[in-house]
């Protein structure tokens, strides 16, 4: 822990050691350029992984899941990372996307055997009188027109 902790305060550090080295390669304007690029990259990818969550709820009829599987949850880190401005950071992320090093990752953290996570409906005390009914089991339909209004 105590060398994790050293790793993450040098960090800013090594960034800005490595944006002098990638600037002294191609020049302050690209190695700016391409940074705020990799940055816009990394918040597309956030911003797909919220779409599909709020997809995945309406077909879940509404219930909304923060729990990632083993693929979004290593999708979100590299597009995490690659938000962050910095070619250490980016250069993590993208080890984040290959495949073999994600398959080897979860093998390490032990989440190989599960491949997806189910969402987890709050436990709560139904009344009598209210009927609980999965989304596959009710349709939304419009009320007729009130002939009072007319």
């Amino acid at each position: 822990m105590p060398r994790l902790l050293g790793l993450i305060l040098l960090l800013p550090v090594m960034e800005l050691i490595a944006f002098a080295l990638v600037a002294s390669a191609i020049g302050l304007g690209k190695a700016v350029l391409l940074q705020v690029a990799i940055s816009l990259i990394g918040v597309a990818m956030l911003g797909s992984l919220v779409t599909e969550a709020k997809a995945k709820a309406r077909q879940n009829g509404g219930l909304m899941s923060f729990a990632l599987d083993a693929n979004h949850g290593l999708r979100g880190l590299a597009g995490l990372l690659f938000a962050v401005p910095g070619f250490i950071t980016d250069a993590i992320g993208v080890m984040a996307l290959i495949p073999e090093v994600r398959r080897r990752l979860r093998g390490f953290l032990g989440g190989a055997d599960k491949a997806t996570a189910e969402p987890v409906r709050a436990s709560r005390q139904a009344s009598p009188d209210m009927l609980d009914l999965d989304a596959q089991e009710w349709r939304e339909i419009r009320p007729a027109a009130d002939p009072r209004k007319a």
